[in-house]
Order: structure tokens, then C-alpha cells, then sequence
């Protein structure tokens, strides 16, 4: 196998790096001519026109590295099988609502049909354990899934909207996750690790384009792909057992934790909770950081420190909860409400989900003092 020597496993992965950046290069030359530009709004994080779907670089050249360097495992209609068919269906759904902005009836129906015939393929007989009530029934289990799975797909595209900052949190899951695997069952885990390391390798160079400022956003065709295959390796490593729930309910926190809180508040108050807006929790402290008069935070610096801060809250935060789940599952339900609690309260602080939006103060909307006053936390 490719990975059996760390040489030729290292080669590949620069090479996989180096022509996710190439594919990303071209679709950014390409986007005016494919009407793949994502114009600023007072519903979007960036001031000016950028090129968007540049997650078909990833999505192409992961793909077709993993069916290269896994033929063997491909062709025999194994969990890379689905992953594969599954994540390049998801992706084209995702790019064709790059092209066309489809409707959310025909978004979402797809994405329900596709994810359901996933976990119909890859988990034929599934058993879910909750607070020690064990569920056997197939049809309870396969709609658990798969609504969670849905759910996961979307909350992980609402959350792309500040440079670099899904690429980022996709990555960190990759290397977080695979390194708990890995820690779990050691080599019996390669063919779930050996993708993961593709994926993350590829994510690698499209990071390189997509790191504030961003000169191409991945789009949809990269977050609804990055969901869909984050979420089918965490219900397949967790059926399998080689990590359990409370570690995928702790790693994403950040994610989960801003993109549930701000749509329930939002779902609330009656809002189209499925249209763009301004008002997640990293949406809310980017713009508060963009003040004037030079010595402040620019757009781009503040879009780092947002990704930075998240980063940080992966490694320094969420992943020793995640160890100590993984090690001590039983404690793994209190370990969550740990994992989540200073999240909410960021998530509540900072006014996620609210109406209206924080208009950049660099664009002489606002004040300085009125972004201090409604948004009072310094970072």
C-alpha cells in the first residue's frame, strides 16, 4: 500500500497539498467566466467581490487521490465506497447551489435522500447507546443518523463565512479525531485514517488561497462536502466503536455550539433561520474587532483572530474533553455540559441569533463606541 512507506506516504500528501492549491488557483481564474463570484451584502463577512467555490479543489483532488491510493479498498464496495459516491454527490448538489442558488426544498431534499441511503448502506444493522438505553430498532436508529447527519451538513455550511475559518475547523477535527483513533485502536483504524489524511492534506493547500484575506471561498460545493464527510466518519468510527459519541459531540464544539444556539433563537423568534445573516457568535466578534481610525483591527486581522481564537479553543479546550471522554466514557455526558458551557456563555454574550446586524464601523456605519456599547468583551 501507498502509506507503507512514510517516504512515498509524505511525497503524496505534498503532492496532493500542492494540487489542491493548483485546482483552487484555476477556479479563482475561472470564476468571473462561470458567474462564481460572491458579491458583498449586508448578509456576508467581506467587502468586496470574491471568487466562491473553490471547495472543488479539494473535493476533486481528495477524491480522486483516496480511489488512486485505496483502489483496493475502493473496488471492493467498503465504507470508502459510500464515503466516496456519497461525499461527490453531496459536492455536486453543493456546486450546483454555487451556480444556480437552488431552492432550500430542492438543497435539502437531496441532501435528505443522499444521506439516507449513506446510512441505510453503511449501517446496515445499527444499535445506538444513550444514558444506558441501548436502541436496536433499525428504523429509530437510521432516522436518528440521519437527521443528525442532515443537521451536521448544514450547520457546518452556515458556519463558513469568514475566511479561513471552516477550512480550519475541518482540519483540526481531521488530525484531532484521527489522532484519538489512532490512540484507540492504532493500526486497525488505517482505513478510515489513511482518507482523513488525504482530506486533511488537500485542505492544506486550499487553506494557503482561503486564509484572511481570502482570495476564494470553498462554497458550498466545499462545506456541504466537508459536512457530509465529517459527519458519516463520526457515525461510522462511533457504530464501530473506535470513538464514541460524547468524543464527536466534543471535538466540533465550537461549531455545533454557535450554529444550534443561533438557529434555535432564531427559529424562535420566527426567522427564516435558512437565509444568510450576521448573527453567529464568530460573525458577531469579527465585526465588533473592525473598528477605524487605524489602530484597531482590520477585516482581515480580525477574521484571523476569530479562526485563531477558535483554534485555540480546539486544541487548548475541546480536545483534552475529548481524551478524557474517550478514556472515561462514562463521564462522557458531564464532560459535554463542560465542554459546551463556556461556549453557550460566549454564544449568549454576544447577542447569537439576535435580529440585525453589526455593520462593519470601517464602512462609517457605526461608531467605534456603538460597537463597544452593544458588544462590551474585548479580545
Amino acid at each position: 500500500m501507498v502509506f507503507d512507506s512514510v517516504i512515498t506516504s509524505t511525497v503524496m500528501l505534498i503532492g496532493v497539498s500542492v494540487a489542491t492549491l493548483v485546482g483552487a488557483l484555476l477556479v479563482i481564474r475561472l470564476a468571473p467566466t462561470l458567474g462564481l463570484v460572491q458579491k458583498p451584502t449586508n448578509r456576508c463577512s467581506h467587502i468586496q467581490p470574491t471568487p466562491r467555490g473553490g471547495g472543488l479543489s479539494f473535493v476533486v483532488i481528495s477524491l480522486l487521490a483516496t480511489t488512486v491510493c485505496l483502489w483496493n479498498e475502493v473496488s471492493s464496495g467498503s465504507l470508502l465506497t459510500v464515503l466516496l459516491c456519497g461525499g461527490a454527490l453531496i459536492a455536486a448538489i453543493g456546486f450546483c447551489d454555487d451556480l444556480y442558488q437552488l431552492s432550500i426544498k430542492k438543497r435539502l431534499g437531496a441532501q435528505i435522500l443522499i444521506i439516507a441511503a449513506s446510512v441505510y448502506a453503511l449501517l446496515p444493522a445499527p444499535a445506538i447507546e444513550l444514558w444506558g438505553i441501548r436502541l436496536q430498532s433499525d428504523v429509530i436508529c437510521w432516522g436518528i443518523t440521519a437527521l443528525a447527519l442532515v443537521w451536521w451538513l448544514n450547520l457546518f455550511n452556515f458556519m463558513d463565512g469568514i475566511d479561513g475559518l471552516a477550512g480550519m475547523e475541518a482540519t483540526c477535527i481531521l488530525t484531532t479525531a484521527g489522532g484519538l483513533m489512532y490512540y484507540q485502536q492504532g493500526a486497525a483504524s488505517s482505513q478510515v485514517l489513511f482518507p482523513m489524511l488525504i482530506l486533511t492534506a488537500s485542505l492544506a493547500g486550499f487553506i494557503l488561497v482561503n486564509w484572511a484575506p481570502a482570495k476564494i471561498f470553498m462554497g458550498d460545493v466545499g462545506s456541504t462536502f466537508l459536512g457530509y464527510t465529517l459527519g458519516m466518519l463520526a457515525a461510522t468510527t462511533v457504530y464501530s466503536g473506535a470513538l464514541n459519541l460524547w468524543v464527536w459531540l466534543i471535538l466540533p464544539g465550537v461549531f455545533w455550539v454557535d450554529a444550534t444556539f443561533t438557529l434555535l433563537r432564531r427559529m424562535l423568534r420566527g426567522d427564516r433561520w435558512y437565509q444568510a445573516h450576521q448573527s453567529h457568535t464568530y460573525q458577531r466578534v469579527s465585526r465588533y474587532l473592525v473598528e477605524p481610525e487605524g489602530k484597531n483591527l482590520t477585516r482581515k486581522a480580525a477574521h484571523r483572530r476569530v479562526t485563531l481564537i477558535a483554534l485555540a479553543l480546539n486544541v487548548c479546550w475541546l480536545l483534552p474533553l475529548a481524551t478524557m471522554a474517550l478514556i472515561w466514557p462514562a463521564w462522557g455526558l458531564p464532560l459535554v455540559m463542560i465542554a459546551w458551557a463556556p461556549l453557550v456563555a460566549l454564544a449568549a454574550y454576544y447577542g447569537a441569533g439576535k435580529p440585525g446586524n453589526i455593520p462593519l464601523a470601517a464602512e462609517g456605519n457605526v461608531s467605534p463606541s456603538t460597537l463597544r456599547k452593544e458588544l462590551p468583551l474585548k479580545i
